[in-house]
């Protein structure tokens, strides 16, 4: 426990206590970027009981991008949603898999400030991503080189942190523009900053807080997995299926709304995955944009990144 907390003293811990009636629960901790729509299905799953019907005590623990890879690499957490960070140290071969898509592309807007309103006008302005390495500097980059702007040259991309780092920075000017998940990209296009980009345009295959696990887990805690998979399929399932609760779900967690909270739910059950894991062309795709962001030209087989394994138990 002491190697846990030394590894995480700089991140903010949520402990999801495990529910009255249940006994000699399996304690596994979760790391997630950040408390926000793709994430909320996972917190469900938790308060509806599923996780601990699977035998499973949850915590969850906040950790800024990249960085949730080096924890599960260290044995700070069992699982993480970081699962774009995921795909590209597999795709570097380090030792880690992707063994449940939550959501198979991303559907994040990239927000300008008002009076930015083309991406030549980005050129030699700051532009805000989470943490190097992960899924919204990525995808930044791509949407920046789609639309003619070199993002070594033409812009500076600085890494600040979480959502909330974002928001702040852009509202007070100290960036240009970035990438915003729900509800941070409609509150902030109500508040008249400029979609300059949608996400879902530029990379249909991408997996978004998708559960990433280390090779050393799936051979030394192969039943964890699965429980945890059981119980997220389980949580994910009942997300989709009631829509009413789940608004509320939604309007509570991250104090919207109910107006908000109906549309960001209804936004998010068209990306949700349907059983959990992608055929062969999913993976391909998200494999082969991975690859040219970082660089690699060695061959990927979907095997070294994937392991639907446990979903098919």
């Amino acid at each position: 426990m002491a190697q846990r907390t030394a590894a995480l003293f700089v991140f903010f811990a949520l402990s999801l206590c495990p529910a009255s009636g249940f006994s000699q629960l399996k304690k596994v901790f979760l790391g997630i970027p950040t408390v926000d729509i793709i994430t909320l299905p996972l917190k469900m799953a938790h308060a509806k009981g599923f996780y601990q019907k699977e035998g499973l005590e949850v915590e969850i623990i906040l950790i800024a991008g990249a960085l949730g890879v080096k924890a599960a690499l260290a044995n700070s957490v069992d699982f993480t949603t970081a699962s774009g960070s995921i795909l590209a140290a597999a795709v570097r071969g380090v030792g880690v898999k992707l063994v449940l898509i939550v959501a198979d592309k991303p559907t994040f807007d990239l927000i300008s400030e008002p009076k930015i309103r083309s991406f030549q006008q980005l050129k030699g302005k700051l532009v805000g991503i989470s943490t190097r390495g992960g899924t919204f500097d990525h995808l930044t980059r791509l949407i920046l080189e789609r639309n003619g702007l070199n993002p070594e040259k033409d812009v500076t991309i600085l890494a600040l942190g979480r959502q909330d780092d974002l928001h702040l920075a852009l509202k007070a000017g100290r960036i240009a523009a970035a990438i915003f998940s729900p509800p941070s990209n409609l509150t902030l296009a109500r508040d008249g900053f400029h979609r300059l980009a949608f996400s879902g345009d530029y990379l249909p295959h991408y997996p978004i807080g998708s559960i990433g696990v280390t090779d050393e887990t799936i051979k030394r805690k192969p039943a964890e997995i699965l429980s945890f998979v059981r119980g997220m399929l389980k949580g994910l399932a009942y997300y989709r299926q009631n829509r009413a609760e789940s608004v509320a779900f939604i309007a509570k967690e991250l104090r919207l709304d109910e107006a908000l909270a109906a549309q960001m739910f209804d936004w998010q059950k068209g990306v949700l995955s349907e059983s959990g894991r992608a055929d062969q062309t999913w993976m391909k795709g998200a494999i082969e944009f991975t690859k040219k962001s970082l660089e690699v030209s060695a061959d990927i087989s979907p095997e070294q990144v994937f392991d639907f394994s446990f979903i098919d138990k």
